[in-house]
């Protein structure tokens, strides 16, 4: 008796290695613009971006002045939302929401692949201090820095 086990129905995949558009093999990826008031924003959605292309295949990202096609863009928005409140006044847990502009162009300038309207959210809990809660927010950015790195991925290449 064979056991068969299947991962499609969790969620689980694997990484892959999609085909990039025009027949792109390496990409540089400069640094996002920032249009938020969240100081440091941009280089924790951008060390995602590059994490995410090195995960997937570990010669993708090179240099400027190596790359087929540099893949650059802008933070548009940061936004926070109440989710729930124990009180009137007291919040209890937040969303964080950031929209985001993402453009892949060949060396010629040519876009080859872009999304205006990128968008990823992460629930966290407001704690007791706002020291902690801080800590909460800055968390919630990473995880939806690496949620948004994996939707650009999927969508710039075939792999979804």
């Amino acid at each position: 008796m064979g056991v068969v086990l299947s991962l499609t129905s969790c969620g689980y995949r694997m990484a892959g290695v999609g085909r990039l558009p025009g027949g792109v093999n390496t990409v540089a990826v400069t640094m996002l613009s920032n249009r938020t008031t969240e100081s440091g924003v941009e280089t924790t959605m951008t060390n995602a971006l590059i994490d995410e292309l090195t995960r997937r295949r570990q010669d993708m990202v090179v240099p400027v002045d190596e790359a087929d096609a540099v893949l650059s863009g802008t933070i548009n928005g940061l936004t926070i939302e109440t989710l729930s409140r124990s009180a009137t006044l007291i919040a209890v847990e937040r969303r964080l929401v950031v929209t985001a502009w993402i453009t892949l162009t060949d060396r010629q300038g040519n876009i080859l692949w872009e999304d205006r309207q990128l968008r990823a959210e992460q629930a966290y809990p407001v704690a007791t201090t706002r020291a902690a809660t801080d800590t909460n927010r800055r968390l919630a950015i990473g995880q939806v820095a690496q949620r948004l790195a994996e939707y650009v991925y999927e969508r710039l290449t075939d792999s979804f």
